[in-house]
């Protein structure tokens, strides 16, 4: 399960819709102050979005110091009368979607039309789901506006796609539980799969009109009263409406069903009558298809690591944090973290094996404990009054009870001094974050900005490779990809990245180098135009490692121009 894409709208710099197609790894290029670090911006807004109902947010759950500044530093212009429009697209691969859905639990529902809901968050080559609806990716749009009179922003319009086809769309005026689930795709493939007790391709072929899906007959007779009995689609021209309970517009909450307009009384005065457990099933069936597009975006964005451009260098007597921290990622202190806590060696050996043998930036990563001795003591009094032969079983049981201070440090292997972080060249602490997330995530998105910061091009360079070795790795968990989405300015790394895929392409790989493919690269240029940030379509790359298309403004004209 992986972000397949996303887009943004008068987000920021960016006015026009702009749709950003994410690849194993996606680069984004551009001068200063261009648009790259607005698509971060974007994932950390909408993760506040659909993980804490926070439209207005400051510092964000993954963001560490990054302050978004809230809706009116958000939209395009700083213009209220502006709606944002994000939208995220997740594809599920060869995952399971998230287990809590009772869809995923094999959940059936009693009624005759649906005691067979065919309808899965999740895709596999197993024969046992060959027949099945399969939900194979998802989309989530969100509109976000200002409203004046709460004085905050709202969601007035959310977006559901299943297959990249439209199935529902939920719209809402600033006041709460106004919300309306309208739009509803009857025709979406997946639901006449799962729902339709007719082949809908044979009454195409013999020209017969399509009756209505049990879904639309169920959703008709909940809201107006209908007959249950199938009739002609052309005597239903009136759209289906329904109404739900929300608190942030359009944005139902997660946590629990989604509370629609059939009330308990509802329920009751209806079930001696035929209809009722249609009605249950059209709700429970909307209820999943609602949240799960919603809970799906909501947890693939928690599995988001960022790390900002500037990382902090661990000061003298660092200790690190047991307790995960996500927001210390920013700031690369969650790497020195997780480098002490994870279990055995196997993290700080990977560590190390790309700072000594791929980097070669001749350091290596030390885990360090002290025994410390407190002032005052009975441990440190028997040293100050003199030992005896006597004091020797005390001093033994006391030395069992001193606390373990533990640390991080560095090694020059060819002096073999030990260092602290804070001694050696700033280089070296950036790097060391951007090396610990890439071996430590199993999945998700890994989004950087300039990694290769304050480091040499040598090792700009090797971050091509380290980037390109955890796409292949034989540890890792099919269906829990990872992908790296990388704001940099490193010329370096683009070459190295573009080098691989022509040596794959021609089989002329050396022993150790990680293979690729010029479907696995996506690069993306941002500039300032008049009208805003405009982010081109990706460079397409051939399976020489060359683009095809023209560099804008030409390719790093910069040393051309030197060189001339």
């Amino acid at each position: 399960m992986r972000i397949k894409a996303i887009t943004l709208e008068n987000f920021k710099g960016v006015r026009d819709p702009v749709r950003i197609e994410l690849k194993p790894i996606t680069l984004l290029f551009g001068p200063n102050s261009a648009g790259k670090s607005t698509i971060l911006q974007a994932l950390h807004y909408l993760r506040e979005i659909l993980e804490r109902g926070n439209l207005d947010p400051d510092l964000t759950i993954g963001g560490g110091a990054l302050d978004l500044g809230g809706f009116k530093s958000l939209v395009h212009g700083h213009d209220l009368g502006t709606a944002i429009r994000l939208k995220l697209e997740v594809d599920l691969g060869d995952a399971v979607g998230t287990e809590v859905l009772p869809l995923n639990s094999g959940f059936h529902l009693a009624d005759h039309d649906f005691s067979e809901l065919l309808v899965r968050y999740l895709i596999g080559e197993s024969e046992e789901y060959q027949d099945w609806a399969v939900v194979e990716s998802i989309g989530v749009g969100l509109e976000v506006r200002w409203s004046a009179d709460l004085r905050a922003p709202y969601v007035s319009r959310l977006e559901l796609d299943l297959n990249d086809d439209p199935v529902c769309a939920i719209v809402s005026p600033p006041a709460p539980n106004r919300a309306l689930l309208q739009d509803l795709n009857f025709d979406h493939p997946l639901l006449q799969t799962a729902l339709d007790p007719y082949d809908p391709d044979a009454l195409r072929e013999q020209g017969d009109p399509l009756p209505p899906s049990p879904l639309e007959v169920a959703l008709r007779a909940w809201s107006t009263e209908m007959s249950l009995d199938l009739v002609e689609r052309s005597d239903l021209e009136s759209p289906v409406r329904v109404s739900l309970e929300t608190h942030h517009g359009a944005l139902p909450s997660l946590k629990g069903e989604v509370s629609f307009g059939l009330r308990d009384p509802d329920i009751k005065k209806a079930v001696r009558e035929e209809r009722t457990a249609r009605i249950l099933a059209a709700r429970a069936l909307l209820n999943e298809l609602i949240q799960g597009p919603l809970c799906i975006a909501r947890d693939c964005l928690a599995h988001v690591l960022y790390i900002g451009p500037l990382r902090q260098i661990p000061v003298r007597a660092f200790r690190p944090r047991v307790s995960p921290d996500q927001t210390r990622w920013a700031n690369g202190l969650a790497a020195w973290d997780r480098l002490y806590t994870s279990e055995g060696s196997s993290l700080v050996d990977r560590t190390n094996d790309w700072l000594l043998n791929r980097l070669d930036t001749g350091y290596q990563i030390e885990r360090r404990e002290f025994l410390e001795v407190p002032l005052p003591s009975a441990f440190a009094q028997l040293f100050e009054r003199g030992l005896t032969e006597d004091d020797l079983p005390d001093l033994e049981e006391l030395y069992q009870e001193l606390p373990v201070r533990g640390s991080l440090g560095l090694r020059d292997v060819k002096t073999g001094v030990a260092l602290e972080p804070s001694d050696v060249g700033v280089g070296l602490s950036q790097i060391i974050p951007v090396i610990v997330a890439a071996e430590a995530t199993r999945k998700g998105l890994i989004a950087i900005e300039q990694p290769e910061l304050h480091v040499h091009p040598a090792v700009q360079v090797g971050l091509g490779d380290l980037f390109a070795h955890q796409l292949h790795r034989e540890d890792q968990i099919p269906g829990e990809e990872i992908n790296f989405l990388i704001e940099t300015h490193s010329e370096h790394l683009m070459l190295r990245l573009l080098r691989r895929i022509r040596e794959t392409t021609d089989q002329e790989l050396e022993p150790g180098a990680p293979s690729l493919s010029k479907d696995d690269v996506a690069v993306y240029y941002c500039e300032t135009r008049s009208a805003g940030i405009h982010i081109s379509p990706p460079l397409r790359i051939d399976e020489d490692g060359e683009f095809q298309d023209r560099w804008p403004a030409g390719f790093f004209p910069e040393r051309m121009k030197e060189l001339i």
